[in-house]
């Protein structure tokens, strides 16, 4: 493959984002956690992808190119979210980036499209609770990987099948759509009209989808060995898994349309090694995390400002232990169901729910916290009591490996008063 067929600008412009973000201070938003409107409009004018039409008041989700390397930034642990004393979050540079910088442009290629295909929660990225896209995407793919590059497909088209079945299934796609562009894989042309029609700028309809010849090569090959239903983890833990393998045999849902082969043991570029010169596509940087991290963990169990309590266990407690010294901390009866929302975000489906959940997601009782990998300040939600809806922020306040076991979880440190669970009608 001709290497000026890869979109190396997307490596050249996360470069740059990347090289903004080391040499400033990047306060992040408290409501999402995004990049402050300060900073946004300096990104977007070193970009070779900008946005038109901003304002000073214009959010990152309406950057709609800064707002997917932003994701592909985090979710890839090159950038981090750290907490300042007394201040807002800021996004800084992680050790990973050294490795990173090892890398040829093509490696970096793969390691930005590796970490969207694997990494990237696509429901977050386009700030909806499920994740359509990947389930429909099979289907756009089966159709665009018999084309001949240059060929043009006309969305929404009456006078073909293949145009209808586009359209039906891209519909909410939005800047999906720009994302493969932006990975190389088609070009799009904007149904303005449809746009004007639906009188909004946080949109964006593609009229007509042109197969790159990078793309022709590429898409059979996500189609097939790269099966973003058996890769991406988030949507894996939408039918119930919690540690998943990427590309590890797909037993739920979508288990029907995959083969039966475990690829796991494969590095994600492996099929793609072919489509190279020798030695133009060998390295990436390591996914293994630690399977079990153990010592002992302190979380800060919150309900209010200035309600909360930190709570100590050690790894090899379970999230149903966590949620029971939860309970008994705040004086609550343990007689409803609960979950643990990990990213945040509430009746997520990246979620660790009761034993007795009839929904599907994975059971507390059967994880242990060292398993889950958690990370210094992060954040997550707790809900207790799907009627009343106890909801609980929770951070991991410290994390010491080289502590020892302790038998039972116990309350370190409390502030304020609990709050009655059950009002007194009487």
């Amino acid at each position: 493959m001709n290497n000026e067929s890869i979109p190396i600008n997307l490596v050249a412009d996360f470069d740059e984002f990347v090289s903004y973000i080391s040499g400033n201070v990047v306060q992040l938003t408290k409501a999402k956690e995004y990049i402050s409107r300060k900073h946004l409009p300096a990104i977007n004018e070193r970009m070779t992808i900008r946005t038109k039409d901003c304002t000073s008041y214009t959010e990152q989700d309406y950057y709609s190119f800064i707002h997917l390397i932003y994701h592909l930034a985090l979710s890839g642990r090159l950038l981090e979210k750290v907490s300042v004393k007394s201040g807002p979050l800021q996004l800084k540079v992680t050790e990973r980036m050294d490795l990173y910088k090892e890398l040829t442009d093509v490696e970096k290629y793969f390691f930005l499209l590796e970490t969207f295909w694997v990494d990237v929660n696509w429901a977050r990225l386009q700030d909806k609770q499920n994740n359509s896209i990947a389930l429909t995407l099979p289907e756009v793919f089966s159709i665009l990987s018999r084309d001949e590059p240059g060929r043009t497909w006309v969305v929404k088209s009456p006078k073909t099948d293949v145009g209808r079945i586009l359209a039906s299934c891209t519909y909410d796609w939005y800047y999906f759509n720009l994302y493969f562009e932006w990975l190389g894989l088609w070009i799009c042309e904007e149904d303005v009209e449809r746009k004007e029609q639906r009188d909004s700028k946080s949109v964006y309809y593609a009229k007509k989808i042109e197969v790159t010849q990078f793309g022709t090569q590429m898409i059979p090959i996500l189609l097939i060995s790269r099966n973003v239903c058996a890769w991406n983890i988030a949507l894996r833990r939408e039918d119930g898994e919690f540690n998943v393998i990427p590309g590890s045999i797909l037993d739920g849902r979508f288990g029907a349309y995959l083969s039966d082969e475990d690829q796991s043991a494969q590095p994600f570029f492996q099929p793609f090694i072919d489509l190279f010169s020798k030695d133009e596509l060998l390295h990436t940087l390591p996914r293994n995390r630690k399977q079990f991290i153990d010592g002992r963990y302190t979380f800060k169990v919150s309900l209010s400002k200035g309600v909360w309590r930190k709570l100590t266990l050690s790894a090899k407690h379970t999230m149903d232990d966590f949620h029971q010294i939860i309970i008994k901390a705040f004086e609550f009866d343990d007689d409803h169901l609960y979950s643990f929302f990990m990213d945040g975000e509430k009746w997520s489906h990246d979620c660790i729910a009761s034993p007795n959940d009839d929904f599907g997601h994975a059971d507390a009782s059967k994880i242990q916290i060292g398993a889950v990998g958690f990370i210094k300040r992060q954040k997550f939600l707790y809900i207790y009591d799907y009627g009343d809806e106890w909801t609980f922020l929770i951070e991991v306040d410290d994390i010491n490996e080289n502590a020892e076991q302790i038998l039972n979880p116990y309350v370190q440190e409390t502030r304020g008063e609990a709050p009655e669970q059950y009002t007194d009608f009487y």
